[in-house]
């Protein structure tokens, strides 16, 4: 029995010893006066058992038919599910017309006995929420995330880019690329700005294309140096239209687009997977026409403020200039500059106010067009053909150089080493050196006997 079942019996036994009226029995158990009567009837042909539900321990009038558990539960078992969780696999299985509607917390109860899910419990962690902004457009979480999006089915590992709106969790833009660099998410920037305008902020982490914060290198400890940060083109483009760029000190400091991430490394790989998505530009399309609209129906909050903060872009933004890639070339004495190992020529309709050794700034955009710009005014400069090369010069006549003599032994070999009782060194310089003496003697040339002296060659030998 249940602690409900135990303290109903105990009020049946009241009523019956007389300590309370039934009408007082009715409304603490909450019932009505009839019910109790039922009650009370049923306690006499039964016993204690009576307070127990009828139901208990059979099958509920309101479960959902056997054949739809067993279907359901064979559909699980697909290899293209087989890491689907219970949300996302009642998705798919709910347009099954044989399964019909299935709420995931009856799946995954289902699942649960079938062996197919095991719960997980996680560990909870402190930490202070932060408030979402109040409206639309005042701060865009951006971050990019290196996975495998497309499993096996495309080589290698793509990166996903993806700009949230912080107080109502829309995806703002997604797309797939090869890989995350400086011209791609430039080129996200531009696209973002022609759609929705100019939002107050961007929140992004400290990848070299935004700009990070550096100190210099110093006899000072590291922890008293004062950090410097380093313009790169985004910040500087975005400065130029009234953009804050904001750098996250950490991935825990912008956690909910990290965990929109998590959520899309789940659903959007199984859901391109359950269509066979294998390419770049099926993904890109799939993500604009189906996965961003679904995001935004499903995910998506109220703002605190019902408005937009988004603002348009002045009349003369150029945004393909602002966020191109540029230098500093010199102009020399003949109005040309180098550049990429070329020269150009400055036309003389061209050159008015323009000076040698002042500097022309080239642009490199991302299209790949090159664009010469002197101040505020830009240059139509034609490439100089180089000179062509004079051809192989002609044969002079060197005198040839004497020939080595071949390494190897040489034509006069060196005399032998002289020994120690040689009359050369009867002067006693080695007799003080016994140590050299003795490795003197030691040598080949010490064993050869020592040459008569020109002055004993007539003398007798004998003595």
């Amino acid at each position: 029995m249940s602690l409900r079942d135990r303290d109903r019996l105990a009020v049946l036994r009241q009523v019956e010893e007389g300590l309370i009226t039934p009408k007082a029995a009715a409304e603490r158990l909450g019932m009505s006066a009839r019910q109790l009567r039922r009650l009370r009837r049923r306690h006499g042909e039964e016993g204690d058992a009576a307070v127990i539900h009828g139901l208990r321990g059979r099958r509920s009038n309101h479960a959902l038919p056997r054949a739809r558990k067993a279907r359901a539960l064979e559909r699980a078992r697909e290899k293209v599910f087989s890491d689907f969780g219970p949300t996302l696999l009642a998705e798919h299985l709910s347009k099954d017309a044989a399964i019909g509607a299935l709420n995931p917390h009856t799946l995954r109860r289902w699942m649960i006995e079938a062996g197919l899910w095991t719960p997980r419990r996680r560990g909870r962690k402190h930490r202070k929420s932060r408030p979402r902004r109040e409206a639309l457009g005042e701060l865009i979480q951006w971050d990019s995330s290196e996975h495998a999006w497309l499993e096996d089915r495309a080589p290698g590992r793509q990166v996903l880019i993806q700009m949230h709106d912080d107080a109502t969790n829309r995806l703002m833009m997604a797309r797939f690329v090869p890989r995350d660099n400086g011209a791609v998410n430039r080129q996200i920037a531009i696209d973002y700005l022609h759609r929705h305008g100019r939002p107050v902020a961007f929140y992004t982490d400290q990848a070299g294309h935004f700009g990070q914060h550096t100190r210099p290198v110093s006899t000072v400890p590291l922890e008293e140096r004062e950090a410097k940060r380093t313009q790169s083109i985004i910040r500087t483009a975005l400065e130029t239209l009234n953009v804050e760029l904001i750098l996250a000190h950490s991935p825990q400091a912008k956690g909910r687009v990290e965990r929109n991430f998590g959520t899309s490394q789940d659903r959007l790989v199984k859901e391109m997977r359950v269509r066979g998505i294998s390419a770049l530009e099926e993904a890109n399309r799939f993500l604009d026409e189906i996965y961003v609209p679904f995001w935004n129906e499903r995910f998506a909050v109220e703002p605190a403020v019902d408005h937009d903060a988004h603002r348009p872009l002045p009349r003369d933004a150029h945004l393909e200039r602002l966020f191109s890639e540029t230098c500093l070339r010199s102009i020399a004495n003949d109005f040309t500059i180098r550049y990429k190992n070329r020269r150009f020529q400055i036309p003389e309709a061209q050159a008015e106010g323009i000076q040698p050794g002042q500097k022309l700034t080239v642009e490199l955009r991302l299209d790949g067009s090159t664009h010469f710009w002197w101040r505020e005014r830009e240059l139509d400069l034609e490439p100089v053909r180089p000179l062509p090369k004079a051809g192989p010069r002609q044969p002079t006549t060197q005198v040839p150089k004497k020939s080595k003599p071949p390494k190897g032994a040489r034509p006069h070999p060196m005399p032998p080493k002289p020994g120690p009782d040689h009359p050369w060194r009867r002067t006693g310089a080695l007799l003080a050196k016994p140590l050299k003496v003795a490795r003197l003697r030691s040598t080949s040339a010490a064993a050869r006997p020592t040459p008569p002296s020109p002055q004993d060659a007539g003398a007798d030998p004998s003595p």
